[in-house]
């Protein structure tokens, strides 16, 4: 297997267009290359529209005729979120896939499965040409990170960093949850989210009720007494508000470990919209003393 860089490297002028064929192809490989944490198993199965197919070997083979790949990932030296194009080559497929005069994928499943093939893939920066590095393994069925510089966490301390100065406390739980998502201790990221979450609304409840607060409210009644004044859930999930804090326990004391580190993208998506409200107030509030400076010198 011939890693990419061994191939010619393509000028800052040269765009290489995919064929219109690969385009699951490409999907696929972009998302598990731009999201995936480092050892999650991407079957290569959720690749396709059709889900009751089965894999074909063609569909596998598509892949040796991409011709590049393209990704969102923080640029330290633009020192903000950039395009990330591949040098344009994914490799030689056919060095391990011509095994079989005609393979089927059962076969080229159990022969991945004994001798797994990685490749590394250099990306650059569109504007300024910085090279970020990804590995993967093929292994059976499924597509796994091994590696990634920079780090998976890393790039999304650069995505969170805009929550430090909110609350601290919550930029450095969420830092941590990634760190053991990143790690793929599923159980651990969940305790972090939990606890962002209940200092949420012990926080507001606190704030909202001051002096008149319930000092024996449960947990449960001040999350639905600060919801009730501020909508801390989004209203589009009203139906839904009491699973959230439901899952976010049971990802403690009931899920197994892997369980949780397969619902932990969607509960984090919870605790960022959560956090979003307060980003967004902040900046309103922050365009509204503007706006007021400048009427007083008018």
């Amino acid at each position: 297997m011939r890693n990419l860089d061994d191939k010619r490297n393509i000028s800052n002028e040269t765009f290489l267009t995919n064929p219109v064929e690969v385009k699951e192809q490409v999907k696929f490989l972009e998302k598990v290359i731009e999201e995936a944490p480092p050892s999650k198993e991407n079957s290569i199965e959720e690749a396709l529209l059709d889900k009751e197919k089965s894999i074909p070997m063609e569909w596998y083979r598509k892949i040796y005729d991409i011709k590049s790949l393209t990704i969102d990932d923080f640029c330290n030296s633009c020192g903000k979120t950039s395009s990330f194009i591949s040098n344009g080559f994914i490799p030689d497929f056919h060095v391990f896939l011509d095994f079989y005069d005609e393979p089927s994928f059962e076969n080229y499943k159990s022969l991945l499965d004994e001798k797994p093939k990685c490749i590394t893939i250099n990306f650059q920066c569109a504007k300024c040409r910085e090279s970020h590095f990804i590995s993967l393994l093929f292994k059976g069925d499924t597509i796994i990170k091994i590696g990634q510089y920079p780090s998976f966490v890393g790039r999304e301390k650069h995505e969170l960093v805009k929550y430090k100065n909110i609350i601290p406390k919550y930029y450095i739980e969420l830092i941590r949850s990634v760190n053991a998502y990143s790690q793929h201790m599923g159980i651990a990221a969940f305790v972090y989210l939990r606890r962002i979450y209940e200092h949420i609304v012990e926080t507001e409840y606190d704030r909202i009720y001051g002096a008149d607060k319930n000092e024996k409210a449960s947990f449960d009644e001040k999350m639905k007494a600060v919801d009730k004044e501020m909508n801390i859930i989004p209203p589009e999930l009203d139906t839904q508000k009491s699973k959230i804090y439901s899952v976010l326990s049971k990802g403690i004391h009931e899920y197994e470990e892997e369980e949780c580190y397969e619902i932990y993208p969607m509960m984090k998506t919870v605790i960022i919209i959560m956090l979003d409200k307060y980003l967004m107030e902040k900046e309103r509030k922050k365009q509204l003393n503007k706006l007021e400076q400048f009427l007083r010198n008018k």
